[in-house]
């Protein structure tokens, strides 16, 4: 949703990353290219709930914070006529296009507002359409997995994960894959219907035995990036869950295994505490920037590095999970515990408690 606020503004953006971005009737000042937006977000300060906050940069011209509900848009390379006296001539001089008068901006922030129900509810058709469109290769994709289960359970072995394990490599990956494949389209119907995360009847989970199936799932991937994943803790109990929850670990799993760092571990912690079960998913990786810690949990939203990392992505991952773990009365929260020197790399975890 910020690309799209971004998009439609008529000044000119900096994302939280530092990209630069042109407005519709206003492009980027060459005096922004050569700073590249680095500091703008540190300088720019939000007050209260205030939809619309001036602040300055330091070279001088005005950052307006845009606020449209959870979402921040942040403007740049303005001079605000009525905040920005300080501003140097040569700027005013230089800039005279970039002068906007305070009343514009709130008129085109107010406008927007009234605008952005219709563009989300389009955006929600299209996206019900084409996952509706998926359910006739879900059904295929059951099919398969039902049949290569058969097979499997003709093989020697007194427990499904035996004769797995005992099964032809090629066997054993056809079956991860539909698994894999299964749970991504399970995931995918929330989307359309975020209702569908508490459909059903809640039932006893063996959160760590539905985790320790992702692993099992997502360890070819992750050792194509060399990268490994592994389980940790101990966990008995069996909290009341909706089928949905898988969603959880697969989305939790799959980001930390594709923002790892080749060479390290991911791991996945189950841990039973008083009270409620805890799911915690640690890697090595981009640390994400403060002002953007409740934001990756919006639909459409990746982290400045993301892109850098993994070119294909949409940015809703952590938005469905999301959904699921308000469906089971908890919600994923995100924790830096420690930053490399460098200041853009650390050790992230995600984690997320599942009452009994």
């Amino acid at each position: 949703m910020i690309q799209v606020l971004r998009l439609l503004c008529p000044y000119p953006t900096v994302g939280e990353d530092g990209s630069l971005q042109n407005g519709l009737t206003l492009a980027q000042p060459r005096i922004c290219h050569k700073c590249g937006g680095r500091d703008c977000w540190s300088q720019a300060k939000p007050s209260g709930t205030a939809d619309l906050v001036h602040c300055m940069c330091r070279k001088g011209l005005s950052l307006v914070l845009c606020r449209f509900g959870e979402s921040l848009v942040l403007c740049n390379g303005l001079i605000v006529k009525q905040h920005n006296a300080q501003c140097p001539t040569a700027l005013r001089k230089q800039l005279q296009d970039h002068k906007v008068a305070w009343e514009d901006l709130v008129a085109w922030h107010d406008n927007l507002l009234k605008v952005l129900p219709l563009v989300e509810d389009a955006a929600e058709r299209e996206a019900q359409e084409a996952i509706h469109g998926l359910h006739d290769v879900k059904t295929a994709v059951s099919l398969v997995t039902r049949n290569a289960e058969a097979i499997i359970a003709t093989l020697p072995g007194v427990s499904d994960e035996e004769r797995i394990e005992g099964a032809p490599e090629e066997l054993k990956a056809l079956l991860k894959s539909v698994q894999l494949l299964h749970t991504r389209l399970s995931a995918s119907s929330i989307l359309a219907n975020p209702e569908a995360a508490s459909y059903g009847q809640r039932h006893p989970t063996p959160v760590h035995k539905v985790c320790f199936k992702m692993v099992r799932l997502f360890q070819e991937v992750a050792a194509r990036s060399n990268v490994r994943v592994r389980m940790a803790g101990t966990s008995y109990a069996t909290p009341r869950c909706y089928d949905s929850f898988e969603t959880i670990p697969l989305v939790l799993i799959d980001n930390a295994v594709k923002y790892s760092e080749q060479g390290r571990d991911v791991v996945v912690t189950v841990q039973d505490v008083t009270g409620h079960v805890l799911l915690k998913v640690e890697s090595h990786g981009p640390v994400v920037p403060e002002p953007m810690r409740e934001a990756i949990f919006e639909r459409g939203t990746r982290g400045p590095d993301a892109h850098k990392m993994v070119s294909k992505g949409s940015g809703l991952g952590l938005y469905l999970a999301n959904i699921v773990a308000k469906a089971h009365r908890s919600q994923i929260r995100y924790e830096c515990v420690s930053v490399d020197k460098n200041g853009k790399t650390g050790r992230n975890v995600f984690s997320c408690e599942i009452p009994l």
